[in-house]
Protein backbone atom coordinates (compact mmCIF):
# COMPACT_ATOMS: atom_id res chain seq x y z
CA UNK A 1 0.00 0.00 0.00
CA UNK A 2 2.64 2.45 0.53
CA UNK A 3 5.12 1.50 -2.28
CA UNK A 4 1.78 2.97 -4.12
CA UNK A 5 1.34 6.06 -2.36
CA UNK A 6 5.49 6.56 -2.78
CA UNK A 7 5.48 5.42 -6.51
CA UNK A 8 2.22 7.75 -7.81
CA UNK A 9 1.10 9.88 -4.67
CA UNK A 10 3.55 12.38 -4.45
CA UNK A 11 4.38 12.57 -8.14
CA UNK A 12 0.55 13.31 -8.19
CA UNK A 13 0.82 15.64 -4.87
CA UNK A 14 3.75 17.38 -5.97
CA UNK A 15 2.12 18.93 -9.17
CA UNK A 16 0.01 20.86 -7.06
CA UNK A 17 3.05 22.93 -6.61
CA UNK A 18 3.08 23.95 -9.60
CA UNK A 19 -0.38 25.94 -9.21
CA UNK A 20 1.16 27.23 -6.19
CA UNK A 21 4.65 28.71 -6.57
CA UNK A 22 6.49 29.95 -9.73
CA UNK A 23 7.49 27.91 -12.26
CA UNK A 24 10.96 27.24 -11.52
CA UNK A 25 10.46 26.81 -8.27
CA UNK A 26 7.74 24.35 -8.34
CA UNK A 27 10.30 22.30 -10.91
CA UNK A 28 13.22 22.68 -9.08
CA UNK A 29 11.00 21.37 -6.03
CA UNK A 30 9.14 18.69 -8.01
CA UNK A 31 12.14 16.93 -9.76
CA UNK A 32 14.13 15.91 -6.69
CA UNK A 33 11.05 14.69 -5.08
CA UNK A 34 9.69 12.52 -8.21
CA UNK A 35 13.15 11.36 -8.35
CA UNK A 36 13.81 10.32 -4.74
CA UNK A 37 9.61 9.00 -5.12
CA UNK A 38 10.76 6.47 -8.01
CA UNK A 39 14.07 5.57 -6.42
CA UNK A 40 11.97 4.11 -3.56
CA UNK A 41 9.49 2.49 -5.63
CA UNK A 42 11.98 1.16 -7.52
CA UNK A 43 13.95 -0.50 -4.34
CA UNK A 44 10.78 -1.42 -2.22
CA UNK A 45 9.28 -3.54 -5.81
CA UNK A 46 12.89 -5.39 -6.40
CA UNK A 47 12.50 -6.15 -2.08
CA UNK A 48 8.82 -7.59 -2.76
CA UNK A 49 10.52 -10.16 -5.99
CA UNK A 50 13.44 -11.23 -4.21
CA UNK A 51 13.55 -14.74 -2.83
CA UNK A 52 12.66 -15.24 0.98
CA UNK A 53 16.13 -15.42 2.72
CA UNK A 54 14.82 -16.48 6.11
CA UNK A 55 12.45 -18.56 8.07
CA UNK A 56 11.21 -21.83 6.41
CA UNK A 57 10.61 -20.47 2.75
CA UNK A 58 13.98 -20.44 2.53
CA UNK A 59 14.81 -23.90 3.67
CA UNK A 60 14.36 -25.90 0.74
CA UNK A 61 16.73 -26.71 -0.87
CA UNK A 62 19.65 -25.99 1.66
CA UNK A 63 22.16 -28.85 2.82
CA UNK A 64 21.66 -29.75 6.42
CA UNK A 65 24.00 -32.16 8.58
CA UNK A 66 21.97 -35.24 10.48
CA UNK A 67 22.37 -34.41 14.21
CA UNK A 68 20.47 -37.64 15.70
CA UNK A 69 18.68 -40.44 14.86
CA UNK A 70 15.66 -41.81 16.29
CA UNK A 71 13.55 -44.72 14.73
CA UNK A 72 11.94 -42.99 11.47
CA UNK A 73 12.65 -38.98 12.50
CA UNK A 74 16.13 -37.30 12.68
CA UNK A 75 17.20 -34.26 14.25
CA UNK A 76 19.00 -32.22 11.44
CA UNK A 77 20.84 -29.13 11.95
CA UNK A 78 20.78 -26.02 9.80
CA UNK A 79 22.24 -22.79 10.52
CA UNK A 80 22.90 -23.91 14.12
CA UNK A 81 19.06 -24.60 14.63
CA UNK A 82 17.86 -28.00 15.71
CA UNK A 83 14.73 -29.16 13.23
CA UNK A 84 12.98 -33.06 13.13
CA UNK A 85 13.62 -34.50 9.94
CA UNK A 86 12.30 -37.41 8.17
CA UNK A 87 13.57 -39.23 4.95
CA UNK A 88 12.33 -41.96 2.80
CA UNK A 89 15.99 -42.80 3.00
CA UNK A 90 17.87 -44.21 6.04
CA UNK A 91 19.70 -41.65 7.61
CA UNK A 92 23.01 -42.02 9.40
CA UNK A 93 24.43 -39.34 12.19
CA UNK A 94 27.13 -36.95 10.25
CA UNK A 95 25.31 -37.33 7.30
CA UNK A 96 24.42 -34.36 4.85
CA UNK A 97 21.08 -33.71 3.68
CA UNK A 98 18.76 -31.84 1.14
CA UNK A 99 15.68 -30.46 2.62
CA UNK A 100 13.30 -31.14 -0.32
CA UNK A 101 10.26 -29.16 1.61
CA UNK A 102 8.80 -27.86 5.14
CA UNK A 103 6.06 -29.82 6.15
CA UNK A 104 4.65 -27.83 9.35
CA UNK A 105 7.37 -28.31 12.20
CA UNK A 106 9.29 -30.64 10.25
CA UNK A 107 11.59 -31.23 6.98
CA UNK A 108 11.72 -33.20 4.39
CA UNK A 109 15.02 -34.44 3.45
CA UNK A 110 16.90 -36.73 1.36
CA UNK A 111 20.25 -38.05 1.47
CA UNK A 112 22.74 -35.41 -0.85
CA UNK A 113 24.85 -37.72 -3.37
CA UNK A 114 27.99 -37.10 -4.01
CA UNK A 115 27.47 -35.35 -7.00
CA UNK A 116 25.40 -33.34 -5.98
CA UNK A 117 25.92 -28.95 -5.68
CA UNK A 118 25.24 -28.24 -2.21
CA UNK A 119 24.01 -25.14 -1.46
CA UNK A 120 25.69 -23.50 2.01
CA UNK A 121 23.35 -24.11 5.11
Amino acid sequence: MWCHVLFFGFPVAGLLLFAVLPFPVALAVYLPLSAVSVGVGWITVRALCACPTTGAEALPGRVARVAAVEERTALVRVDGELWQAVSRDGLAPGQRVVIVRVDGLRLVVRPLGEREPARRG
